[in-house]
């Protein structure tokens, strides 16, 4: 046998060794069982039926929030207000709650022991619209609070009025246990996510820092149990810990143009024309695709639930890197998670189809992944755009900001909802996440070093879909099993 082929075999058998032996260390490292660090103490004996009619009156009051603030109507949100007062009276008596607002409600659960840094809980209580179009009718009506078929049906019922439901309820039922916390907790609910959260959250979060006040961690909505979502678990469900998130600038490109008679158009075109041309340069050259560290610590930890071959490429990210940026690329959902994305969702230009727009104008969506920046965008934008009678400009619309710092598992706030998974859903492999969309936690960035998102929601693909869209139900399971795990998530503060 030749001497080179020879070296090449052992070479590939070398490779092919530090490769296993890296799977294996990792397989190793991942599949230690988890002792939650917990006492024994035995969980409320929550009342579900009563906790069902409860979270059913919550539905039904439609706090809807619309990007034409004029339509909103602040006495439904104050209904809602005065509703938990009602539904939760043993939280009303035991903590203090303070109004801000149309939109801001926050409430302090003193704790025994004043040296500890509080924890702050968010969630939201405002809704997007439930309007009906085309083929797309709710099967039951939206705000109905209907039980059928094993689920509660209506808007708010995944996103995300369970999650002040569920943090409400165990309150309440640990109050009547005759439970205090080990630190202060506190909650602060927003009325106006779905629309930036100006005057929810923003405002919440100003009162915070004007009081000195940092927490331990913010445990916020935006990652779940995801079921039957990802086919190389083969149906074992993940629990997605959202510790990065992406940021969020939409820009506005203005085109201008010498307005007139359509049947006389100047030489160098329309102002339509030059915006089109423009948005065409964009759309062809999409951001570089890249794995960010918190997605590949999230495959590291997959890997005692895969296949061996997968588990390898997992395993050794530092060369299949290339491979899992091509596989991630051929699907948009995963395709978004390796790259700054950029969405091109309105376009104005032109009233009348004999007459010559002066002006056309565009906006562009941006998701930010972690390492870019809003100011990384712009300059690239105005490189690509390759014309100084193109006008780019923030569009001031919505909060722009740029990614929120990725927290690390080795916090104590990843280890807490870790150790009581392990205990309340003992069947799922919990990972970190990385955030595509943007939650009310960004305004709290300043007042912790730790901010999760996460609710323990088992969602399928199906159940994903109905969010922000058509028949937004929950299973009774996730409100069983939710209430189970915020319990024992107080008792391990």
């Amino acid at each position: 046998m030749p001497l080179m082929l020879i070296v090449s075999i052992a070479l590939a058998a070398a490779a092919g060794l530090i490769l296993f032996l890296r799977y294996a260390a990792l397989k190793r490292h991942y599949a230690i069982s988890v002792t939650p660090d917990t006492d024994d103490a035995p969980l409320p004996d929550h009342d579900l039926d009563g906790f069902i009619e409860r979270f059913r009156r919550m539905i039904r009051i439609p706090t809807v929030s619309w990007t034409d603030r004029s339509k909103r109507d602040p006495s439904l949100f104050r209904k809602f207000q005065e509703e938990l007062v009602s539904l939760y009276p043993g939280v009303h008596e035991t903590m203090t709650r303070e109004v801000h607002g149309d939109f801001g409600l926050m409430f302090r659960w003193p704790g025994r022991d004043s040296g500890k840094k509080p924890v702050l809980f968010l969630a939201h209580y405002d809704v997007v619209p439930a309007e009906e179009t085309g083929d797309e009718i709710w099967e039951e009506p939206p705000f109905s609070g209907l039980v059928k078929d094993g689920y509660l049906w209506g808007r708010g019922t995944l996103d995300i009025k369970c999650q002040l439901a569920f943090l409400m309820e165990t309150a309440e039922r640990l109050i009547a246990e005759g439970w205090t916390p080990d630190r202060d907790i506190w909650f602060a609910f927003g009325g106006d996510e779905e629309i930036a959260g100006y005057e929810g959250a923003q405002n919440m979060a100003g009162i915070f820092k004007e009081r000195g006040l940092e927490f331990e961690f913010v445990l916020d909505e935006g990652g779940i149990i995801s079921k039957n979502q990802m086919a190389f678990l083969k149906g074992r469900p993940a629990a997605l810990v959202g510790l990065a998130e992406k940021g969020f600038v939409t820009f506005k490109i203005t085109a201008t143009g010498e307005s007139g008679h359509s049947s006389m158009p100047g030489k160098e075109g329309t102002a339509v024309g030059r915006l089109a041309r423009g948005v065409a340069r964009l759309e062809k050259r999409p951001f570089y695709g890249r794995l960010d560290p918190v997605m590949g610590n999230m495959l590291e930890r997959f890997v005692p639930c895969v296949s061996t071959g997968l588990g390898i490429v997992f395993a050794n990210l530092w060369l299949t890197r290339p491979l899992i940026k091509l596989i991630f690329s051929k699907n948009r959902v995963t395709d978004s998670l390796i790259r700054t994305t950029q969405a091109v969702t309105v376009f104005r230009a032109g009233e009348q189809e004999n007459v010559l727009p002066g002006e056309a104008m565009c906006l562009v969506n941006h998701r930010i992944l972690p390492g870019d920046t809003i100011n990384m965008i712009r300059d690239r934008h105005r490189r690509t755009l390759k014309d100084d009678g193109l006008a780019l400009a923030d569009a001031g619309n919505w909060p722009s900001n740029d990614p929120i710092r990725a927290g690390s598992t080795k916090d104590s706030g990843f280890t807490l909802i870790r150790n009581t998974l392990a205990v309340t859903h003992p069947e799922v492999v919990t990972v970190p996440y990385l955030v595509n969309g943007s939650t009310d936690s960004k305004y709290y960035r300043e007042l912790t070093g730790q901010i999760l998102r996460f609710c323990p929601l088992i969602l399928t693909p199906d159940d994903v879909a109905s969010i922000h869209g058509i028949n937004e139900r929950i299973s009774l399971q996730n409100l069983e099993r939710g209430l189970q795990f915020y319990a024992r998530l107080f008792y391990n503060l």
